[in-house]
């Protein structure tokens, strides 16, 4: 975030229009009854819980975005082994048998 200005501003009209009472009293307290300190303390408690909702807001988004490459990834490879050659995998598996079988005569093994 390049400033935080907008935040403040968003922060100063909350304070104007509809506070959280809660959060104004807590201010105040901490401020001990200086109104002036306690509506400072609220803007910077307000700024500080707007960035902590906008870095959580892009980590989600970043989340979501990892999610869907993974998904688009399953999805690929999914499509690559459901367009694969099975006369290739027969091949393989062909070629196998014949070096097993190989090996057991090889190794000269009685099959029953």
């Amino acid at each position: 975030m390049q400033s935080d200005e907008k935040l403040y501003e968003l922060a100063a009209q909350e304070l104007a229009n509809s506070p959280r009472q809660g959060l104004l009293i807590k201010c105040l307290a901490k401020a001990e009854g200086n109104e002036a300190k306690g509506k400072a303390f609220y803007i910077e408690a307000r700024v500080e819980e707007m960035k902590a909702e906008i870095i959580a807001e892009e980590k989600k988004v970043k989340s979501n975005a990892e999610i869907a490459e993974r998904i688009k990834r399953q999805k690929a490879a999914k499509e690559r082994i459901e367009n694969s050659d099975p006369v290739s995998y027969f091949i393989l598996l062909a070629i196998f048998v014949v070096i097993c079988f190989y090996f057991v005569l090889k190794l000269n093994f009685v099959i029953p």
